[in-house]
């Protein structure tokens, strides 16, 4: 299983599309990639997180905070993304009871409603993440069992 955290100072960062750059892991090795959504303004940046992350053909996600329509389009194409509580270090994370999300309703409703590329798209409001399930394979990053 091929996955990726937004990464940040050592650990999880707190929001998926501005973190610094993207740890990308499996069995065998890990590689860090800054994030291309810092370098674009509006959608064009997401569109290119989005597409690093299928180039990568990224298996899951381990996320503290994400969007509905980035976790939506994330879901569609069919990465599982899990929700990672806390300011969680890499090293320290107990991965093993990551809730996966599995509707994008579980994400944080978009605040530029009345700006840019979120106002083409009908916005589902929730208030916060929810999550109902854990993964069912486990997976280890940089060393800790997840």
């Amino acid at each position: 299983m091929k996955f990726a955290i937004p990464y940040q100072n050592g650990r999880i960062a707190g929001h998926f599309s501005k973190a610094e750059s993207f740890l990308f892991t499996d069995k065998e090795h890990s590689e860090i990639t800054p994030n291309p959504a810092l370098n674009s303004t509006g959608c064009g940046g997401k569109k290119s997180l989005l597409s690093l992350l299928k180039s990568q053909q990224i298996d899951a996600l381990v996320v503290r905070n994400i969007g509905q329509k980035m976790l939506g389009n994330l879901l569609k194409s069919n990465i599982r993304v899990f929700h990672a509580k806390g300011n969680a270090s890499l090293n320290t994370a107990a991965f093993t009871d990551l809730p996966e999300l599995t509707n994008a309703t579980q994400g944080r409703p978009c605040k530029n409603t009345q700006q840019g590329c979120c106002s083409k798209k009908q916005n589902v409001m929730t208030p916060k993440l929810t999550a109902p399930s854990r993964p069912k394979q486990t997976f280890t990053v940089l060393g800790c069992k997840a």
